[in-house]
C-alpha cells in the first residue's frame, strides 16, 4: 500500500511535465511574433533588361548576362536574414520600374524569387539604354521606398551613344543611398544576338541595326560641314569612319560604371561569380532595427525539453517497481 502511494507520487511530476509540454506546443500553431533587435538588410535590386544583356558572356559556360544577373540576385535573396526588406525592379530606356513595395524576405521569399526568375528582355518598353539616367532614377526610387541600399546590375551599354551636352546631373547626396553597381559581362566586345520566342539565337546585330551616334541635341549642328572631323574628300563620315562603328556590339563598360560609382557614392563590383553579390552585400549594408521575429522555435524547444523531462519520473518509478519484494 505504501509502495503504491510512492509510485503515484513519483509519476505525478511526469504527467505534469507532459501536460506542460502539450500546452507549450499550442503557440507553435499560432505563429507568435515578438519584436527583437536584429541585423537586417533594406535593399532594392534593379536589373538591366535591355537587349545587350542577351550577350552570352555573363559567366562561366556562356550564360547570358541577364540570366547571370538573375541568378546572382536569387542567390543573394537566399542569404538575406529574416526581417530584411526587398523590392525588385527593372531598367530600360532611361527609367526604372519597381515591381512592388518592399517585402519581408522570409514571408514572401517565393514571390521575390519568382519575380526575379521571370524578368525578361521582352518586358522592355523601349529599346534605348541611357545608363546614367537609369541609375539616377534607381537611386530616386530607392529613396522613395525608404530603402537603404540599391543594387543596380547592368553591362553599362549606352544605346544610342549619349550626347555629353545633355547628360543629367546627379542632384542627390553621394552615399546617401548606399549600394552596389554590379557590372555584368566581359570586357571584350561581343555581337548582340537576335533571339526567337524560345531565346534561341537566330542571328546577330549588324551596324544598320544600331544607332551609331547621338541624335538628341543635334539641332545646333546646322550642316554636315559642322560635323566633328568632317572633310568632304578625306573624311566623309566625320571623326568616326564607317568601319569603326561598333554600337551593334557590346562589352562591359567598366570605366563608365566606375565613374558613375564615384559620382553617386556607390561601390562598383565586376560580377564574375554569382556568389560575389551576396558576399559584397554582407560587408557594409547591415543595420540593426527592431523586427517582428518568429518565436515558434522557442516554444517548440521548451516543449521538447519538458517532454524529455517527463520521462525522468517514469524512470524513477521503474526503480520502485524493481524494488518490490
Amino acid at each position: 500500500m505504501k509502495q503504491g502511494w510512492r509510485l503515484r507520487i513519483a509519476q505525478a511530476p511526469g504527467r505534469a511535465l507532459l501536460l506542460a509540454a502539450c500546452i507549450l506546443m499550442l503557440p507553435v500553431f499560432l505563429h507568435p511574433e515578438l519584436p527583437l533587435p536584429r541585423k537586417v538588410y533594406s535593399v532594392g535590386f534593379v536589373i538591366d533588361i535591355t537587349q545587350s544583356m542577351n550577350v552570352r558572356d555573363g559567366g562561366p559556360g556562356g550564360v547570358a548576362r541577364l540570366a547571370f544577373a538573375r541568378q546572382a540576385v536569387r542567390d543573394a535573396l537566399r542569404h538575406l536574414p529574416c526581417g530584411s526588406l526587398v523590392s525588385i525592379g527593372m531598367f530600360t530606356e532611361r527609367d526604372v520600374s519597381m515591381l512592388f513595395k518592399p517585402m519581408e524576405v522570409c514571408a514572401h521569399f517565393s514571390v521575390l524569387d519568382e519575380a526575379v526568375e521571370r524578368l525578361d528582355w521582352r518586358m522592355a518598353w523601349a529599346a534605348d539604354s541611357f545608363i546614367t539616367h537609369g541609375l539616377y532614377r534607381g537611386i530616386e526610387e530607392t529613396r522613395k521606398l525608404k530603402l537603404d541600399t540599391l543594387v543596380f546590375l547592368t553591362d553599362g551599354q549606352q544605346a544610342p551613344p549619349a550626347n555629353p551636352r545633355y547628360m543629367p546631373v546627379f542632384d542627390g547626396k553621394p552615399g546617401e543611398v548606399g549600394g552596389i553597381i554590379a557590372g555584368v559581362g566581359g570586357l571584350q566586345r561581343q555581337a548582340i544576338p537576335k533571339l526567337d520566342e524560345n531565346d534561341n539565337i537566330t542571328g546577330y546585330w549588324v551596324p544598320e541595326d544600331a544607332m551609331q551616334f547621338a541624335t538628341f541635341g543635334m539641332s545646333h549642328v546646322q550642316s554636315v560641314l559642322q560635323m566633328e572631323g568632317y572633310h568632304g574628300r578625306n573624311a566623309p563620315h566625320g571623326a568616326h569612319p564607317e568601319g569603326s562603328y561598333t554600337e551593334h556590339m557590346s562589352a562591359l563598360d567598366e570605366k563608365g560604371l566606375q565613374e558613375l560609382a564615384k559620382i553617386t557614392g556607390l561601390h562598383y563590383l565586376h560580377l564574375q561569380d554569382r556568389a560575389q553579390l551576396a558576399d559584397a552585400l554582407s560587408q557594409n549594408t547591415l543595420h540593426r532595427q527592431w523586427v517582428a521575429s518568429d518565436i515558434r522555435p522557442v516554444f517548440a524547444g521548451l516543449a521538447l525539453l519538458l517532454l524529455l523531462a517527463s520521462y525522468f519520473p517514469a524512470f524513477i518509478s521503474s526503480l520502485f517497481k524493481k524494488g518490490k519484494p
